[in-house]
């Protein structure tokens, strides 16, 4: 039989210490660009309009849900609760 020209595989911990000096890099570059943008907000999309479907309730409540609660985040009480 011939022999098989398959790399070895690196141990795992070295592996493992790449990826977490890979994230923690990563990690960095968001932080870094969060706080050169001043938290920029995250724009969301709209929910669709409700059709009066039933089956469609439910999708609709949580996209709407997801929508306002995404829209509040960081916003004075005053304007949450308005």
């Amino acid at each position: 039989m011939g022999q098989s020209t398959t790399p070895i595989p690196q141990a795992p911990s070295t592996r493992e210490e790449q990826f977490l000096t890979l994230i923690a890099g990563l990690q960095q570059q968001v932080a870094t660009l969060l706080q050169q943008n001043g938290g920029a907000r995250v724009e969301v999309a709209k929910p669709l309009l409700f059709s009066g479907r039933m089956e469609e309730v439910s999708a609709f409540i949580n996209a709407a849900c997801l929508y306002l609660s995404m829209r509040i985040t960081g916003e004075p009480e005053a304007t949450r609760m308005a």
